[in-house]
């Protein structure tokens, strides 16, 4: 044990006059005065034991009043920690318990009065996020009470390597009550749209028509006050709905069988109205909540309507969206887009057209489309396209032999950076997705982009367009740019091989006039037609040689049914048109009796490619979407990033069986 020294401060200060005193007495003995130094030296000896003595004495005092002022403050650490108002527990790293207070025993209760390790009270606690000092404080639940834990590392506690902790426990219950009233009540906004209002009204009777949209108020209505909301009807067709935050889980588990109730409101013809919702969640504002209502009700449009799209701070959610989008007659907003877009053109110094990657006849085609009524504004066009697939490689033959011109304003991506300013136009066509455009540094760099597509909108989109026409209930993308040349000007020229491209779009995508064909696909081919599209050369660019075709079979050869009514094969190998050869054994595969969707995978470089397509009962675009990808109803498209094609089709086996449990889902909430 280390002696008790004193401090300086407390020492004796009365050497100096000893050393006098032993000066004086030699001087006393030199001049030999020897009584008068020995009684010196025995007044010194006196002084100096009288001096230690007393030195003692005060160190003696200063000793016991330590040790006493130390008892007392250890006994009232003691006594603070267990009549501490907060309850206080002391764990190793492992969750061993040294030490807690009284409060702490009322956490406990009678089950556990002598409690060794804090897992045998609390078996989630999170030992870990002490151990890591992942986060300052912990959060549990416990006997229906919040605690926000607090902990501190002690600096002396690490005892056979594992550290010491306390942990104060503050009630966080009140505040946590709180906070989830605050969340229930909170507001949410629904924008409510009906997609077919102007279709089925313009042929029904005033009457019938008024009768069935009050209907649609009065459902609406009743479904508002089951979860304390309201409804405010501020067109003759849309509605702007507001509920309580704590009932929009209920309403997504059961995936907003409103849908389904108002397709029962059926007139004696039996036309029957669908709607498109957009709801707002979580957002900061009123008017943040408002926003991401509309921007969630312009996704719902986008991919085709009969559909509720929930769009929270970084999440997007789809419901419903099973049925084929509803054709639109009116051709008013094809006119109003054609002259917006003509304005836009006029205005521009040069335009870039692309498509997405990995080109077909729908995105080339409409390029060429779009490049002839660049032309005829006299402005100058560029189409970019880096790479030629084997799917364009007719097309592009023929451009080569014939349309020399065309060969001339096809660029790459590098170019077009070149030929950018700050009044380009970039016109992308065939998808809305930065992420599958031919150039998406053209797009980031531009701040004019124009967006025509037919496919639905998903929630990944490019942001903020000049000018946007996306129509999913059109059969290809080809349809909408014949529809705008045929509104943008009389001064339009369209040679016959721009008219053979635009129709050799509309083909592919609708299976030579089979699937996802309207009224207006029709028109637009007759206009081709008209402009001097021949059918014979339209069907020499698909034609292929004999290895191709025996790759069909093959493919055909290994197909199997799965889930009773759903075709699938593979291409298991890396072969040149592997993916054109994939969607037409897709095609193919569905004029087998009894199949109503089918998929064929196929080894690309760094990814698998799986084509879908269904003869409407089945989406297939809702499934390949839980994938990556996306498209229509009847057509779609998704890539996995992996070479092994059997972990690819598990993932597809996956997708499909859930959508399958949620189509039975939606049957037997309709039902009830």
């Amino acid at each position: 044990m280390k002696l008790f020294k004193s401090p300086r401060f407390l020492q004796d200060d009365s050497n100096f006059y000893f050393i006098l005193m032993v000066v004086f007495i030699i001087i006393f003995v030199i001049n030999k005065m020897y009584f008068t130094a020995l009684g010196t030296t025995i007044v010194l000896a006196v002084t100096i034991g009288m001096s230690l003595s007393r030195h003692e004495r005060k160190k003696r005092e200063l000793r016991k009043y330590l040790i006493d002022f130390t008892n007392n403050i250890d006994s009232l650490s003691r006594h603070a920690l267990l009549d501490f108002p907060m309850p206080l527990i002391i764990v190793n790293g492992e969750g061993n318990v040294y030490w807690y207070n009284s409060k702490f025993k009322e956490i406990l209760g009678d089950k556990h009065k002598h409690l060794e390790n804090i897992l045998d009270f609390y078996s989630n606690f999170p030992l870990k996020s002490l151990n890591q000092n992942e986060e300052s404080t912990i959060n549990i639940d416990l006997n229906q009470k919040n605690y926000n834990i607090l902990f501190n590392k002690v600096d002396q506690g690490e005892k056979h390597g594992t550290p010491t902790y306390i942990l104060y426990w503050i009630d966080n219950t009140s505040f946590s009550t709180l906070k989830t009233m605050y969340n229930n009540e909170r507001l949410i906004a629904m924008l409510i749209q009906i997609d077919n209002y102007d279709e089925i009204a313009e042929k029904m009777d005033k009457v019938v028509r008024a009768s069935m949209v009050a209907e649609i108020e009065k459902k609406l209505n009743m479904y508002a006050t089951r979860m304390n909301g309201f409804v405010i009807k501020y067109e003759t067709d849309r509605f702007f709905m507001t509920i309580e935050n704590r009932f929009l889980e209920n309403i997504e588990a059961k995936r907003f069988e409103i849908l389904e109730e108002i397709k029962d409101i059926k007139s004696e013809e039996g036309s029957y109205f669908t709607l498109s919702i957009g709801v707002g969640a979580y957002a900061k504002t009123l008017t943040q909540q408002y926003n991401y209502a509309k921007g969630a009700l312009d996704i719902a449009l986008g991919r085709g309507g009969d559909q509720v799209v929930v769009k929270r701070i970084n999440k997007v959610k789809f419901y419903g969206g099973r049925s084929k989008a509803v054709e639109k007659r009116t051709k008013v907003k094809a006119r109003i887009i054609s002259y917006a877009l003509r304005q836009i053109i006029d205005q521009s110094s040069n335009v870039i057209i692309m498509g997405h990657r990995t080109g077909d006849m729908d995105s080339l085609g409409s390029s060429i489309g779009l490049y002839s009524i660049v032309k005829s504004r006299g402005k100058k066009g560029y189409i970019v396209l880096n790479d030629i697939n084997p799917a364009l490689y007719n097309m592009f033959e023929r451009i080569k032999k014939e349309e020399s011109e065309i060969k001339d304003i096809i660029i790459n991506t590098e170019t077009a950076m070149r030929l950018m300013d700050e009044e380009t136009v970039c016109i992308v066509l065939d998808t809305h997705r930065l992420s599958f455009v031919e150039a998406p540094d053209v797009i980031d760099r531009s701040d004019k982009v124009v967006l025509i597509d037919h496919h639905r909108r998903s929630a990944e989109y490019i942001e903020n367009p000049i000018l946007d026409y996306i129509e999913p209930y059109a059969s290809s993308t080809c349809e909408l740019v014949t529809e705008i040349i045929e509104y943008i000007g009389d001064n339009i020229k369209l040679s016959k091989f721009e008219a053979e491209a635009l129709l050799s779009g509309i083909i592919v995508d609708t299976n030579s006039f089979t699937y996802k064909t309207g009224v207006r696909t029709f028109e637009a081919a007759s206009l081709l037609r008209r402009r001097g599209a021949d059918t014979l050369e339209v069907k020499k660019l698909f034609s292929e040689n004999l290895k191709t075709m025996r790759k069909k079979s093959e493919i055909l050869e290994k197909s199997e049914i799965k889930y009773k009514n759903i075709a699938i094969s593979f291409i298991d190998e890396n072969i040149e048109n592997g993916m054109v050869i994939a969607a037409q054994c897709a095609d193919e595969l569905l004029t087998v009796k009894g199949v109503k969707a089918s998929f064929v995978l196929v080894k690309q470089q760094d990814y698998i490619h799986i084509s879908g397509r269904s003869s409407g009962s089945i989406n297939v675009q809702i499934i390949l979407e839980r994938l990556g990808g996306g498209g229509h109803l009847t057509t779609a498209g998704a890539q996995i990033e992996t070479d092994d094609i059997q972990f690819a089709k598990t993932k597809l086996y996956k997708a499909i069986q859930e959508y399958k449990k949620e189509s039975e889902r939606d049957e037997s909430n309709t039902s009830d």
